[in-house]
C-alpha cells in the first residue's frame, strides 16, 4: 500500500492511495463471507449461501462497500501519521476498483492554513469621532416623545392625520356577495391610504354614515379590486388624534428618574456619544484587521466560506420574514444569486477569524473560568434567559467550543486595537 499527500494551495489537500490487487481482493472476500452469514438468498438456508453466489449477485454492493472501508482505514491511517487536521470528511476525486487490479483512489481534504501573523502591532487606523450633533439629540429625542403619544377624541369634523374608526359595508363591481367590515381605522390624508377613501370621509363627524363609489386603478396593489369600481357605506364610530405629550419636567419625572429636562437631554445625550463611540471603535477594529490582512494574503477554506454563505443567507431570510415577507411565496426570487453576491463577505469573515485565531495563539492569550461566566451573563442580557439556562444548552449541545473561541478572537482584537496606531477625525 502507497500513499502520497500533495498540498494543492494554501488549505487544500490530496490524498492519492494505492492498494494491491491481493490486498483488495481480500477485503472482498472477507466482506463477502458477512454478506454470506447475514443475507438471505431465495434457494439457501440462511448462512448456507456459498460465497461465490454471494459475490456474483452483491457484486457491486461488496465492491462499493470493500473500497469504502479501505479508503476509510487508509484516511485514519494517515491522520494520525501526518497529524492532519480535516475539516470534513474527505471528498472522493478519482477511484478505480476493478477486481484483480490494484484499487487507486485520491481523496481531497481542508485544513485551516498555516498562519504566523506579521506586523500587527502599530498598525495605522482612522478612527470616526464621537460626536453627537444636536441635529441628531433633537431627533433621538422626538423620537422618544412620539413613543407617548396618546390618541385624544376629537370633536367636530375629520381631517387629514386624524384616526377614524369605522364600519365598512361594501360591494365590489362584477360581485354579488357585500362584504362587512367592523372597527377598521383609516388615517386621513396618509399615504398609504387609497385617496378617495380620504377626500369622503374628510369633514365627516362621530356617528355620520356616509355612500360613495370607489373607482380603483388597474395596477392598484389588491387584485379582487384592482381596475373595478366598489361601492361602500361607511359609519363613522370615532375620530381621534394622535397627541403627543409636552417635554417638561413632570413628563421626564414621570418617564423616568429625571429632575428635569436638562438632566433628561443629558442622559440621552451621554447614551448617544457611548453608541457612537461603540460603533467608531467597531469599525476601527474591523479596518485594523482587515489591513493586516491585506499585507499578508491566504487561502481559505472552502468549505468554511460556504457555511458562513449560507449562514448569511439565512439571517436575510430571517430579516424578510421579521419584516412581514413570506419567504415561500417569493416565486422568481434568484435566491442562488443572492448566495452568490455573500461569497467575498463570507471569505472576508472566515480570514478574520483565521488571523484572529492566529494572534491569540502568538501572543498565548487564553479563556478562564470567569471570561466563560462574564461572557454568559452578557447572553442573557440580550437573550432574556439566565445565563444558568443558556450554559446548560452550550454544554448539551457540545458547542462551549464555540464561547472558548470567540473569547480568544475578541481577545485578539482587542490586543490589536490597543496596541494600534489611531488617529480619532
Amino acid at each position: 500500500m502507497t500513499v502520497e499527500i500533495t498540498q494543492v494551495n494554501g488549505c487544500r489537500k490530496n490524498l492519492a492511495g494505492e492498494v494491491s490487487a491481493e490486498e483488495f481482493e481480500k477485503e472482498i472476500e472477507k466482506i463477502a463471507r458477512d454478506y454470506s452469514r447475514n443475507v438471505k438468498v431465495p434457494g439457501f438456508r440462511p448462512g448456507k449461501t456459498p460465497v461465490a453466489i454471494i459475490r456474483r449477485r452483491f457484486e457491486k454492493e461488496i465492491q462499493e462497500e470493500a473500497s469504502q472501508q479501505i479508503m476509510d482505514r487508509v484516511w485514519q491511517d494517515a491522520i494520525d501519521a501526518n497529524n492532519l487536521k480535516p475539516l470534513t470528511r474527505p471528498e472522493i476525486k478519482t477511484l478505480e476498483n476493478k477486481p484483480g487490479d490494484p484499487m487507486k483512489f485520491t481523496v481531497t481534504f481542508e485544513e485551516l492554513p498555516q498562519l504566523e501573523v506579521r506586523d500587527y502591532k502599530g498598525v495605522e487606523v482612522k478612527q470616526d469621532s464621537a460626536e453627537v450633533k444636536e441635529e441628531l439629540l433633537t431627533q433621538t429625542i422626538d423620537q422618544i416623545m412620539e413613543q407617548y403619544a396618546q390618541f385624544v377624541p376629537v370633536e367636530g369634523e375629520a381631517k387629514d392625520g386624524h384616526y377614524l374608526t369605522v364600519d365598512i359595508d361594501g360591494l365590489t363591481e362584477g360581485e354579488s356577495t357585500p362584504f362587512h367590515d367592523e372597527d377598521v381605522t383609516l388615517i386621513i390624508g396618509h399615504a398609504q391610504a387609497v385617496a378617495e377613501f380620504s377626500d369622503n370621509l374628510r369633514g365627516a363627524k362621530v356617528n355620520d354614515t356616509l355612500s360613495f363609489e370607489v373607482a380603483y386603478p388597474d395596477d392598484f396593489q389588491s387584485k379582487r379590486v384592482a381596475g373595478k369600481k366598489a361601492a361602500y357605506t361607511v359609519l363613522v364610530k370615532e375620530i381621534k388624534e394622535r397627541q403627543i405629550p409636552e417635554l417638561n419636567d413632570d413628563f421626564v419625572k414621570d418617564i423616568g428618574d429625571f429632575d428635569n429636562v436638562e438632566a433628561f437631554r443629558a442622559k440621552i445625550h451621554g447614551d448617544l456619544i457611548e453608541r457612537a463611540g461603540s460603533l467608531a471603535e467597531k469599525k476601527a477594529k474591523e479596518e485594523l484587521l482587515d489591513a493586516i490582512i491585506e499585507r499578508q494574503p491566504i487561502d481559505v477554506p472552502d468549505c468554511l466560506v460556504a457555511e458562513e454563505q449560507g449562514e448569511l443567507v439565512r439571517r436575510m431570510m430571517n430579516n424578510l420574514v421579521y419584516q412581514g415577507f413570506d419567504v415561500r411565496q417569493t416565486a422568481g426570487f434568484d435566491w442562488k444569486k443572492m448566495y452568490d453576491e455573500q461569497l467575498p463577505h463570507a471569505q472576508q469573515f472566515v480570514r478574520r477569524m483565521i488571523f484572529l485565531d492566529a494572534i491569540a495563539k502568538q501572543e498565548k492569550f487564553e479563556v478562564t473560568g470567569e471570561d466563560i461566566s462574564a461572557e454568559f451573563e452578557e447572553m442573557s442580557v440580550r437573550a432574556h434567559k439566565p445565563a444558568e439556562a443558556l450554559r446548560a444548552e452550550f454544554e448539551k449541545n457540545d458547542r462551549m467550543d464555540e464561547i472558548r473561541q470567540g473569547l480568544l478572537q475578541d481577545k485578539a482584537l482587542d490586543f490589536v486595537y490597543r496596541n494600534a496606531n489611531i488617529r480619532v477625525e
